[in-house]
């Protein structure tokens, strides 16, 4: 067998080799499942708080980790700004969402969980967003939330 013939070979092994551990290692959707669909319930409740600008009902869906870090910058821009009128002066206006994949996983003995989906806010725009949550007891808390946009429809 020539060398070219048997790095053509090595090479399509390679290759299949990680397509096969790409597969294997990929993240299960979960949104189907009872976790993932206890994740759906928080994450619509807190978005709902959101939109309706309810910044006390979103508070209390979050973790005491995000409550902790929340009120820490509350504490350090209370004697600069009015933090109060820069959320409702900069918040997002949402109108709508929809989440289509959730996947669970555990750091530092922490089990967390990841919804992700499609935003679109009022004024039409849209965008991915993301909310990460951590068990408080038996509940679902949202730990971060990443909201997205984009002005031209594309990704």
């Amino acid at each position: 067998m020539n060398t070219n013939k048997l790095l053509k070979i090595l090479l399509m092994a390679a290759t299949l080799l990680v397509l096969l551990f790409s597969t294997a290692c990929a993240s299960k959707n979960e949104i189907q499942s009872t976790d993932g669909q206890d994740l759906i319930k928080q994450g619509d409740a807190y978005m709902n708080c959101l939109k309706e600008g309810d910044w006390e009902c979103a508070y209390e869906l979050m973790s005491p980790f995000s409550q902790h870090e929340l009120d820490d910058v509350v504490r350090m821009a209370g004697g600069v700004v009015k933090l109060e009128n820069v959320i409702k002066t900069y918040a997002p206006k949402i109108s709508e969402w929809a989440f289509d994949r959730a996947q669970f996983s555990t750091r530092g003995g922490i089990t967390i969980g990841l919804l992700e989906g499609q935003v679109e806010y009022a004024d039409g725009d849209h965008g991915k967003m993301s909310l990460e949550f951590e068990q408080d007891g038996e509940t679902w808390k949202v730990r971060s939330t990443n909201l997205g946009k984009w002005t031209d429809g594309l990704p």
